[in-house]
C-alpha cells in the first residue's frame, strides 16, 4: 500500500512541478547554489544530491551526499523506492533538520523536495537551477 501511495504521490508531484503554486506549497524554498552553498558553510545544512550514482561520480558539489532519487536500470530511469528511507536514515528521523536538495538542473530536486516535504520534512530548500546550471557556473567548491 505505502508503494502505490508513493508512486501517486510521485505522478501527481511531476504533474504539478512545473507551475509556481506548487512549488511554493510544500518545501521550504527555491535557492540559488551560492545560497546553498553559505547554508552548507555557515550553518553546516547538509546538501543531499538527488543524481544518478554515474551523474555524481562526474562531479558533485563539495561534501554533498548521493541518495539517487532514481535509478538507471536498463538504461531507464527507475524511482528509487528506498529514496525516502535513506533521507530518514541520513537525518536521524529528524524532520526539523535544514537539508538542501541538488540535481543537474532542479527539476528532480523539486519532486524530491515535495516527497519530503509531504512525509513532515519543514526545511528542505530547493537549489532552484541545480549543479549544472548554477552551481558549477558559479565556480562553487567541487568534488570528483
Amino acid at each position: 500500500m505505502e508503494k502505490i501511495l508513493l508512486i501517486l504521490l510521485f505522478l501527481i508531484s511531476s504533474a504539478f512541478a512545473q507551475t509556481d503554486y506548487y512549488s511554493a506549497f510544500l518545501y521550504k524554498e527555491d535557492i540559488t547554489a551560492k545560497r546553498a552553498y553559505f547554508l552548507q558553510t555557515s550553518e553546516n545544512v547538509l546538501i543531499i544530491d538527488v543524481r544518478t550514482k554515474a551523474e555524481f561520480k562526474e562531479g558533485r558539489a563539495k561534501d554533498s551526499i548521493n541518495i539517487p532519487l532514481f535509478k538507471l536500470i536498463n538504461d531507464k530511469r527507475v524511482f528509487n523506492k528506498n529514496f525516502l528511507k535513506e533521507v530518514f536514515i541520513l537525518l536521524n528521523n529528524d524532520v526539523n533538520k535544514k537539508v538542501i536538495l541538488i540535481c543537474r538542473s532542479g527539476s528532480r530536486t523539486k519532486v524530491a523536495s515535495n516527497l519530503l516535504a509531504e512525509q513532515g520534512f519543514r526545511n528542505v530548500y530547493n537549489v532552484k537551477k541545480g549543479f549544472s546550471y548554477d552551481w558549477k557556473i558559479n565556480s562553487l567548491p567541487m568534488s570528483k
